[in-house]
């Protein structure tokens, strides 16, 4: 990605970002790439490490906010933007007299940009990584059958040569297995067989399923039905061009584009929703519930752990959190704890007890 151009000598920085660390700071920490020419390195050294600090800022920032609040940080100087890097790793780097080049790693800190959003009234909320399974199905004319396996699912065919990463998330097509081409074909799949879609979702591991339904839009271009297993209402997406492959492969991006977007507004609704419960925690030394509690209180979701009874090595704990359930297990097995859930009775122990 062309990122600007730097100053009289036409100091070039690229940035490109990699896939987020598997580390429990992922969602803070981005790979940025930088190639600037200046009047001398050092020049240029300082330059791009400039603009790698604010990509790489505000990519992080792009999983936290929305776009008004997006705006609102972009607005923060080098200097301000500078108190927010917890950490700069050079993985490579290369020097001329007039040019550098490097690959960072760069980690924002993430509890001082939640307190600055919370007191700037920035709107704040925490996006977890997750695969989308997407089952592509294509029909020439509406009154055709829908087809999924079959060789001339070029749709399909787009999306098996090109896996996505964008924001958060990655998006698969369901693979062409044995199992899979058991369990469902392109009529059940557009009909939204719930037996079918079931059993792919527990071969899978994954709930997010979304079926794509394409379908030429006239002489020119595809209409898509992006349609979400979980609810099943349907939004269509208009692509233009000429009847080729490459027709699909611009319609995918567009696609990623839409149910990211949907995704997102989904998180944002839930993430600043207020949640509390109450947790049976057991531990053999006072210390293991003491490194517990740490762990849980840096979790981003966590607004607040309270200590509601102890005795005989049980403690029943209150824990305020954002967002939903799902999500918060999530982060509490990034910590090395398991959250149990006995019909709304909880239970957490450590991973591998």
């Amino acid at each position: 990605m062309l990122k600007s151009i730097l100053g009289c000598a036409l100091s070039l920085v690229i940035i490109s970002y990699a896939t987020l660390s598997n580390a429990a700071s992922k969602n803070y920490t981005a790979e940025v790439k930088i190639d600037v020419t200046a009047e001398n390195s050092s020049i240029a050294r300082d330059k791009g490490m400039k603009e790698a600090y604010r990509s790489a800022f505000m990519a992080i920032a792009a999983k936290t906010t929305n776009e008004e609040g997006l705006n609102r940080l972009s607005q923060l100087t080098d200097e301000q933007l500078i108190n927010f890097i917890k950490e700069a790793t050079v993985v490579s780097e290369k020097s001329s007299d007039v040019r550098y080049m490097a690959t960072l790693r760069i980690t924002v800190n993430n509890d001082l940009l939640k307190k600055f959003m919370q007191e700037q009234e920035i709107n704040y909320y925490v996006t977890s990584s997750s695969n989308i399974l997407v089952i592509p199905v294509f029909r020439e004319y509406p009154e055709d059958k829908p087809l999924l396996w079959e060789k001339e699912n070029l749709w399909r065919t787009t999306w098996e040569d090109n896996a996505v990463t964008y924001s958060s998330n990655t998006y698969v097509s369901i693979p062409h297995d044995s199992i899979n081409s058991i369990f469902i074909d392109g009529p059940q799949a557009l009909s939204l067989n719930g037996k079918a879609l079931d059993r792919i979702s527990q071969h899978m591991g994954t709930q997010n399923i979304y079926i794509l339904d394409a379908m030429y839009n006239g002489i020119e271009g595809l209409k898509i039905q992006i349609i979400p297993y979980s609810s099943g209402h349907p939004q269509t997406i208009n692509i233009k061009g000429s009847r080729s492959p490459e027709l699909f492969s611009l319609a995918q991006p567009e696609i990623v584009k839409a149910i990211d977007a949907t995704i997102q507004k989904q998180k944002f609704n839930t993430s600043n929703q207020k949640n509390e419960l109450t947790i049976l925690y057991d531990y053999n030394k006072l210390s293991d519930w003491i490194n517990t509690e740490k762990k849980i209180k840096e979790i981003n979701l966590v607004n607040d752990v309270t200590t509601v009874a102890s005795g005989k090595g049980k403690i029943q704990l209150q824990l305020n959190y954002l967002g939903n359930l799902e999500d918060l297990k999530t982060a509490l097995r990034e910590k090395g704890l398991i959250l149990n859930d006995y019909n709304n009775f909880y239970t957490l122990e450590t991973a591998g007890q």
